[in-house]
């Protein structure tokens, strides 16, 4: 299996695990100092995809965590781990799209990161909606419960 190195690190005021509200939180990446110079032309873009590692979380516990309520959510019936975007994963990688704020000689500045301070961040790429974006999305109706007040 690949072994991967942290482009760089986040951050942030938040040091702990939250249900949400993660819009406005404004996180720092700085990027590892060989590696600035890839950030040339990101600028121009408006948002970025962060890809990071989940270095906090617990190992997978197939038992508890291959089905579950979304967040929580007693209210909310149990789905499967791929169903779901739950930091309890098989291999613990977050992906988060987010607004770019700003690009400076150390890293970039986001807003919208569902990451903690010192999370080692594996990729940034920006975000096309040609790549991302599809057309006739189906979504099960417990998302918009799930989702309300996580960003």
């Amino acid at each position: 299996m690949a072994q991967f190195e942290a482009v760089g690190v986040v951050r942030s005021d938040r040091t702990e695990m939250s249900q949400g509200h993660w819009a406005t939180v404004e996180s720092r990446i700085d990027i590892n100092p060989e590696l600035v110079a890839g950030l040339a032309g990101l600028a121009e873009f408006s948002h970025v995809m962060v890809v990071f590692h989940l270095d906090r979380i617990p190992p997978f516990d197939v038992a508890k965590q291959i089905a579950r309520n979304p967040r929580g959510m007693e209210n909310l019936a149990p789905v499967g781990v791929f169903a779901q975007r739950t930091k309890f994963r098989p291999n613990p990688i977050g992906v988060t799209a987010v607004e770019l704020v700003k690009v400076d000689e150390r890293g970039i500045v986001v807003r919208g990161l569902d990451a903690l301070d010192g999370t080692p961040v594996l990729d940034i790429k920006p975000y096309i909606p040609g790549f991302e974006r599809k057309d006739n999305v189906r979504l099960p109706a417990w998302v918009d419960k799930m989702m309300d007040g996580y960003f």
